[in-house]
């Protein structure tokens, strides 16, 4: 493998079970096991997402289509954008054994936030399913390697369940109270409002922006299972995500980033004003009649806004070469930044090949109404 070739490496004990993790792992003098991924050389974002257009209607072709066209953003020169973005900040660089081990911080704070709302006249506590993926994904990632996992949730006392066995797993349960009003910047009022019509879909959405922007590190979907530790892409990159495979846009389901990163705040800014009657676009208000809720919820505070935001900020500051920038971020940081295949994330092998880092099992708990969400 190009990360690690030629290297004595000790790989850790987790991976007894996991034959491809344990050969591309090593453990790091200050931070621990480290999964060293093997990815494609190159990508294809701008032929893949045209192949992938039609995969699920409406919404890939909506987004590409409809969506960047009233953003005023060329859909190649998009994609094409992505490509360089890659290609500049490959793992093989950014990942390669050397700089690493090299690190003695990390880039993204050592945190991983999920969140669990509920109505909390009828709360409805963590399936064991969702419960065990939480606890497996938090197994690889130590608190004696500096690592913090937080549970978000509205109050600790209608959730027993749930936080009795995942505070014995050193999961840490923090109540939304303890978030201050003006971390939600604009979005407070409409944050609200969604948890008022138990559209916990859109209520998260907006919630996982506030906590990265707030304190940095990875969020985590409530179904999403990490299966190798995300270690190494925290000592390399100051933002990650990846794209879905039937999609042609990043998915908001796994994403890290260091604190006030720039795309996290452009998306806090594009969901502000989608909810603004006067400032969002044509496309916000058609996309409930194109593809009815899921593709709304998309649209206004979901992986489509993530998209907009994303390429706003690489079409305005440019991709970032070698941790250098070609153009300086709106911030004036130094970051590199880098969208991943959808094998990374997003693979349908439950994260067992050697690109993966973990799965996405698409519940769909914010559509369900056994979960008690309309959205």
């Amino acid at each position: 493998m190009a990360l690690m070739a030629n290297k004595n490496l000790k790989a850790s004990d987790l991976f007894d079970h996991d034959p491809v993790a344990r050969k591309q792992s090593f453990d790091h003098p200050q931070f621990g096991t480290t999964f060293g991924i093997s990815v494609f050389p190159v990508s294809n974002f701008v032929k893949d997402s045209h192949d992938r257009r039609d995969l699920w209607k409406p919404g890939a072709s909506y987004y590409r289509y409809v969506v960047l066209r009233e953003e005023g953003l060329e859909i190649d020169k998009s994609y094409q954008k992505l490509d360089q973005l890659y290609r500049e900040n490959h793992p093989d660089i950014a990942c390669k054994y050397e700089v690493l081990m090299a690190k003695d911080e990390p880039s993204i704070p050592l945190i991983t936030h999920s969140i669990w709302l509920t109505n909390l006249d009828s709360p409805v506590e963590l399936t064991d399913k969702f419960i065990g993926w939480f606890k497996d994904s938090c197994g690889l990632h130590l608190a004696k390697n500096g690592w913090k996992h937080y549970l978000w949730v509205q109050k600790k006392d209608k959730l027993p369940k749930t936080v009795k066995v995942l505070e014995e797993a050193g999961i840490e349960i923090r109540e939304l109270e303890s978030i201050e009003e003006g971390d939600f910047q604009s979005l407070k009022q409409s944050f609200n409002n969604e948890i008022s019509e138990s559209r916990f879909g859109r209520a998260s959405d907006i919630l996982r922006c506030v906590l990265l922007n707030k304190f940095g590190g990875i969020y985590r979907d409530i179904d999403f299972e990490m299966t190798r530790p995300l270690t190494g892409l925290t000592l390399a990159y100051d933002f990650f995500a990846g794209i879905e495979f039937p999609y042609s846009y990043p998915c908001n389901a796994i994403m890290g980033c260091r604190p006030a990163h720039p795309i996290v705040g452009k998306m806090l800014e594009i969901i502000a004003r989608n909810y603004d009657p006067e400032k969002a676009p044509a496309y916000i208000k058609e996309s409930l009649k194109v593809g009815g809720e899921r593709l709304a919820t998309l649209c206004l505070t979901g992986p489509i806004a993530l998209g907009v935001a994303l390429k706003s900020i690489l079409h305005s500051s440019g991709p970032i070469a070698f941790g250098q920038p070609i153009k300086k971020q709106p911030d004036g940081r130094k970051d590199r930044n880098i969208i991943l295949p959808p094998e990374v994330f997003y693979t349908h092998g439950y994260g067992r090949a050697v690109c993966s880092f973990g799965w996405h099992a698409f519940a769909g708990t914010w559509l369900k109404h056994e979960f008690g969400s309309k959205g």
